[in-house]
């Protein structure tokens, strides 16, 4: 094969198309043998590098999903409990009112019991007319009173031992009608009436104030030399009077 070059003409060998001869290329042929070489060793090192990013990702990422696992666990966990104690304290709340509705029923029925007993008694005490005293005593309004003998005087505290020991105390006199009766029975009577030491107040035998101001005759209390600290009634005044508690008069019983 010929060639032409700037209109001169060589020969050449047909195998002269290598433009790296024999000795070239055995000359640069390791070379381009090392470059494929280093080029596969880098590729592979990338792809074990890729491989243990992915690897290495793949761990993390499972060990994320554990742990978050885990937190979803223990979060649903938490909320059953939760959800178990309330349902216990609606089922307590619901026992508690179911309770409260029994015992609110329960007072309401003891309320209406006890009233019912009291409108009875009221009517049974509006209505007593038997009354039945002991042998001895007298009747009076349905009450009974026991009148101490004729001519038989005590002091006021040794009358109303008297009176207490017969299972009565000294009359208490609420009524003007009851002042007639008991100061009929003696020219001058113990009654039931006593100022206090300490509080210097006139007070019944059961404890009761006493708040009858027109009982008195005129001009009592005077409590005269700050003695006189028990009541009595007189016949000829129908009315009270303060006198020392030592002097002894008749007495009068109310049961």
């Amino acid at each position: 094969m010929s060639l032409t070059f700037n209109g001169k003409s060589e020969e050449l060998q047909g195998d002269s198309w290598n433009l790296i001869t024999t000795e070239g290329r055995s000359k640069y042929g390791w070379r381009s043998s090392v470059c494929r070489i280093g080029a596969a060793a880098v590729c592979l090192g990338l792809l074990l590098l890729t491989v243990i990013l992915v690897a290495h990702n793949t761990s993390a990422i499972n060990q994320w999903d554990t742990k978050y696992k885990n937190l979803i666990y223990e979060i649903t966990k938490g909320r059953d409990n939760l959800r178990d104690e309330r349902d216990q304290l609606m089922i307590h709340s619901s026992n508690l009112t179911q309770e409260i509705e029994l015992l609110q029923g329960q007072y309401n029925a003891a309320i209406a019991s006890r009233d019912k007993l009291q409108e009875e008694v009221k009517r049974l005490s509006l209505n007593r007319t038997d009354t039945t005293c002991h042998q001895g005593w007298i009747k009076f309004n349905n009450k009974c009173y026991y009148v101490s003998p004729n001519g038989l005087s005590k002091t006021w505290t040794n009358s109303r031992k008297d009176c207490q020991e017969r299972g009565a105390d000294l009359v208490i006199i609420t009524t003007k009608a009851e002042l007639d009766f008991v100061s009929r029975s003696y020219g001058v009577t113990w009654i039931g009436l006593r100022r206090t030491e300490q509080e210097h107040q006139w007070k019944w035998v059961d404890g009761s104030n006493f708040e009858e101001e027109r009982f008195w005759q005129p001009g009592e209390p005077n409590n005269v030399d700050g003695q006189e600290h028990c009541a009595e009634v007189s016949r000829d005044a129908a009315a009270l009077n303060d006198v020392p508690c030592s002097r002894k008069f008749p007495w009068v019983c109310e049961d």
